[in-house]
């Protein structure tokens, strides 16, 4: 808009003084016309689409030394050992059933009928969505990346898509509507103790004491404990340590814990520092409790970007000039990422609550 206005300036002043012939008036009238008129639709995100040299403006200014930071290391979420991996042929929803046993036994009196058992099934529909990430350069920036960071884009942006997959992951249980039902169940659902040997052992039993929809005891043997890195050093002390594994003051838990995974998306309360949530899940090949859903034949992110249609007739051309389009210049990357699984309305992603135990952390 300045440049507008400083060229609508000009045009006064000149045509004042009688220098700008007719024609050349015209023109001027239509073009301030024009712009004034797209000029709601002009904003930041229009010039910003393409990242061009004015865009790294520190990083191709003159110096004589110049090096780029190692760039800032990504906690990696574990969830994969602890979530159930199961995948869709398209994008329609997928059904998932479940049947229960008929029942148990009953005396049977002499020439009576056997008690008669019924069964019962119940149905859970996941699906995949599409997630995607697109970054375009000019082939001049590309040109002018001397130190090669720019180049190290597509693998940026696979990690980009890695970083969103542990969120989205988490999300499916560490969310506020999932907390709330299982904490109105109470044990052995949920807790609200923190992270101590007494409190971890209470979860454990907890868990044992679960049972199937006919009532018959679950055979839960290990659990896995999912923690934000916040209590690391605190589970390290309960499970890692010497006093673990021996001495006056040992515990035992370790025989009961199948692994320890840090979630680095758990959500904490800023207000409340102290209470810090944590998990147990169930092994995911015995109970489910958070099932991922892939495309199949896709187990994962993927980059990629779109091929330079020019051809050079005569003369030659740099590298990065044949990387980008015909019309723009333009070098375009992308990501894509297809991804799912439940959406219920009161545990969320949680596909089975038999194998998840959630204890806010709000009490000693």
């Amino acid at each position: 808009m300045e440049r507008i206005s400083q060229f609508m300036c000009e045009w006064i002043a000149a045509s004042e003084k009688g220098k700008l012939p007719a024609p050349e008036i015209d023109k001027r009238v239509f073009a301030l016309r024009e712009a004034f008129r797209n000029a709601s639709d002009i904003g930041p995100m229009k010039f910003q689409e393409v990242m061009t040299t004015q865009h790294f403006a520190l990083y191709f200014a003159d110096a004589l030394s110049r090096m780029f930071l190692k760039d800032y290391e990504a906690q990696v979420g574990a969830w994969k050992n602890y979530t159930y991996a199961d995948s869709a042929p398209d994008f329609r929803p997928v059904s998932r059933f479940r049947m229960n046993r008929a029942g148990t036994l009953r005396l049977r009196r002499e020439k009576a009928e056997a008690h008669s058992g019924s069964l019962a099934e119940a149905r859970q529909q996941l699906y995949v969505d599409e997630y995607a990430m697109q970054l375009d350069l000019s082939w001049q920036t590309l040109q002018n990346d001397d130190l090669g960071e720019l180049k190290k884009v597509p693998a940026g942006l696979a990690q980009d898509a890695a970083e969103f997959e542990d969120g989205f992951v988490s999300a499916l249980y560490d969310n506020a509507v999932t907390q709330a039902t299982l904490a109105a169940l109470g044990l052995p659902w949920a807790g609200t103790g923190r992270l101590t040997v007494a409190n971890l052992a209470i979860a454990i039993s907890a868990m044992k004491t679960r049972t199937k929809p006919n009532g018959n005891p679950l055979n839960i043997r290990k659990v896995f404990l999912v923690i934000p890195p916040v209590l690391e050093v605190q589970t390290a002390q309960i499970l890692r340590d010497l006093v673990s594994f021996g001495g006056p003051a040992s515990n035992v838990l370790s025989s009961f814990i199948g692994g320890v995974y840090t979630d680095p998306y758990i959500t904490l309360n800023p207000l409340a520092p102290a209470n810090v949530p944590w998990y147990l899940f169930a092994d995911p090949n015995e109970i489910p409790a958070v099932t991922v859903l892939r495309l199949q034949g896709f187990n994962g992110p993927w980059t990629y970007m779109k091929m330079g249609d020019s051809k050079i007739i005569s003369g030659n051309a740099p590298a990065a000039f044949m990387l980008g389009s015909f019309a723009t210049g333009d070098i375009e990357y992308a990501v894509e990422d297809v991804i799912g699984g439940w959406d219920s309305g009161t545990l969320v992603g949680v596909t089975d609550a038999r194998g998840l135990f959630y204890s806010s952390g709000t009490t000693p």
